[in-house]
């Protein structure tokens, strides 16, 4: 009976030290968060919370995250202007219809929010990755017969990389190039001159 009576004795001390101990350090810890100004920074987090907030920063692991999704993508475009050249080729007027029903989709859900001109997230390092997103979009539109979404597509190709014309990108059809010679290259292949 006395190791329970010696084991109750030591957990009331216990909680004694741990109520003492929060009893001291609770003004401390308030007195410390009524010092410092979190007006700015406040209203930044509420408007984005958890994954977004530490998304939108976009370094390390979440602009790794992004070129990854971003060359994904790429490929997925380049498989789509494949199967489109494939269907095409054989006369498949029925699944070119179809298999358009699907890429349309794909294109206004998964590619156009990554190449948003506003994106909030966008960083330096994306540029390149947007550019060639833009390139493999116009070529996939152009395989749609869509001239209309090729040329607006060129449009914002120049005017958004005025400045980075030298910058190297890959070209949907694999070809390092410039962004200028991707351009020219694209212009010719969709007739667009």
């Amino acid at each position: 009976m006395s190791s329970k009576t010696n084991r109750e004795s030591t957990s009331r001390a216990r909680a004694q030290r741990a109520g003492w101990l929060a009893g001291l350090l609770c003004p401390i810890v308030l007195a410390g968060g009524c010092a410092i100004d979190r007006g700015a920074n406040d209203a930044y987090f509420q408007r984005l919370s958890g994954r977004e907030a530490v998304e939108s920063q976009l370094a390390g692991e979440a602009l790794s995250q992004r070129k990854y999704s971003m060359r994904r993508i790429r490929r997925d475009l380049a498989s789509y202007r494949q199967t489109l050249e494939q269907l095409q080729r054989h006369g498949k007027q029925s699944g070119t219809a179809r298999f358009e029903r699907f890429a349309r989709p794909f294109i206004a859900t998964r590619v156009d929010p990554l190449i948003s001109p506003d994106d909030p997230t966008s960083h330096p390092e994306l540029r390149p990755f947007r550019a060639e997103l833009l390139l493999s979009k116009a070529v996939v539109m152009h395989q749609m017969d869509d001239r209309r979404a090729v040329r607006k597509t060129i449009a914002r190709l120049e005017n958004e990389f005025a400045s980075m014309q030298s910058m190297l990108v890959l070209y949907p059809t694999g070809e390092a190039v410039t962004l200028e010679q991707g351009i020219a290259l694209l212009r010719m292949q969709t007739g667009e001159i």
